[in-house]
């Protein structure tokens, strides 16, 4: 029993940094978007994709909008030509990827340009 215990414990320890996360972020709602993109505080889903395929190409699967404080982040699902899916976060700003979450080995970093 003691063993089964141990095991449970350890594995809700090793899912808190997850639940952190998403407890952190709000998802927001496309009325949500449309107020931001309308005030200059985001770019498009449109614009942002288009500076997303200048590092990474793929057709868009799924796309969500969250906001962690003062910052705005798209979670975007593309698929690449083989069929594989990949996940990417870019910063709803500026189009870029966000630095703290790795970009996918497809998408090419060198081909990221200042705009």
């Amino acid at each position: 029993m003691s063993r089964l215990v141990f095991i449970c414990f350890f594995s809700l320890l090793a899912l808190q940094p997850w639940v952190r996360v998403a407890a952190s972020s709000t998802e927001l709602h496309h009325n949500q978007a449309v107020t931001l993109v309308a005030s200059g505080q985001i770019l498009s889903l449109t614009d942002t994709l288009a500076i997303v395929s200048h590092y990474c190409k793929g057709k868009l699967m799924d796309a969500h909008l969250y906001q962690e404080g003062d910052k705005w982040r798209y979670d975007l699902e593309l698929k690449v030509d083989k069929g594989q899916l990949l996940q990417l976060s870019v910063d709803a700003r500026s189009g870029k990827p966000v630095p703290a979450i790795p970009l996918p080995s497809e998408c090419q970093q060198n081909e990221i340009t200042a705009r």
